[in-house]
């Protein structure tokens, strides 16, 4: 019989799940978006496509080995209860419990972040690397931390919240009531904060030209404009490999990795022109010791990565 993982990704636009073998091969998935910032129907909408999929793929019910939900944090470990989210704008949801409830067996519950990291160090490039920093950039910043070959939470299931990190000092309001943060000046909301900004002042017309009628700008569109050689969009990108490699050269430093792995939907679709400039940032500003031969790369994953991290944590809670 086969051994079969539900794993779902719940993110602050998206939730992508997916049908998933013990060795890594997706059998299915399916991306519908997030409903608002209401915890109960965001957890039905769960529940719902999950089951949608099971019924697509013709998914037996004893085939499923395990089911493993990530969420933004903050999440309490290992309680599973998100507490204060600033990208989903929750306040104290009881995720675990109530995922178990509608799923009726118990569900592992982890931060996405978290899950994007055990998911690289079991099914990724790095997977032999004890020491491993995965961050992802998309609609927000966060990151999960592998070391001695295992996940660091902290004390209560808070660690990793790069996103938070205070780069600017008095820069940027961040949603979660402070200034300067990663997440108020190097996300895909910051991204479209800045742009309505621009827009509102009369410039950024380049970037508007490439964006489709209907459609908010965002990191596609400032991608698409700097790549055809708008100078505020290649500005724009500047500033936020600049952003970017301030934070993580901090992290090289604090926790001497063996290797950084980015991911995450702005990371990835502005790859090309964000990768080298945040890897010459990173490596410039960081104590030689901590940089040797560290490794600095997007992963090769891609938007499945945290699907890869549910299978991962559900081998290793049957350890």
């Amino acid at each position: 019989m086969r051994e079969l993982v539900l794993a779902v990704d719940l993110g602050a636009t998206k939730i992508l799940t997916g049908i998933v073998s013990i060795d890594g091969a997706i059998l299915g998935r399916s991306r519908v978006p997030t409903p608002g910032d209401n915890p109960d129907g965001a957890l039905n909408m769960i529940a719902d496509s999950a089951r949608e999929l099971i019924r697509v793929y013709e998914i037996r019910e004893q085939e499923i080995t395990g089911i493993a939900v990530a969420t933004p944090g903050p999440l309490a470990f290992p309680e599973g209860v998100v507490k204060d989210s600033p990208n989903l704008g929750w306040g104290e949801v009881e995720f675990r419990k109530e995922m178990s409830r509608r799923f009726g067996r118990p569900v592992i519950v982890e931060k996405d972040t978290n899950m994007a990291a055990i998911g690289e160090h079991r099914y990724g490039r790095y997977s032999n690397c004890q020491e491993l920093l995965y961050i992802t950039v998309s609609t927000g910043v966060g990151a999960g931390i592998i070391t001695s070959g295992k996940l660091y939470r902290g004390r209560s299931g808070g660690a990793g919240e790069f996103g938070h990190m205070v780069i600017e000092a008095g820069g940027a309001r961040c949603n979660c009531g402070r200034r300067g943060c990663m997440e108020a000046l190097a996300s895909g909301s910051s991204i479209s904060r800045h742009l309505d900004e621009m827009f509102k002042q009369g410039s950024g017309q380049g970037i508007l030209a490439c964006t489709a009628s209907g459609v908010k700008p965002g990191a596609r569109e400032l991608g698409r404009a700097a790549r055809q050689g708008d100078q505020e969009a290649r500005s724009m990108i500047a500033r936020l490999a600049e952003y970017l490699g301030i934070g993580i050269a901090n992290m090289v430093n604090v926790l001497n990795p063996e290797a950084v792995v980015l991911g995450g939907g702005v990371m990835l679709g502005l790859k090309d022109l964000l990768l080298q400039p945040v890897q010459e940032y990173v490596f410039r500003h960081t104590f030689a010791l901590n940089r040797e031969h560290l490794a600095l790369d997007c992963t090769e994953l891609g938007d499945d990565v945290v699907l890869y991290g549910c299978v991962a944590a559900v081998l290793e809670n049957r350890c």
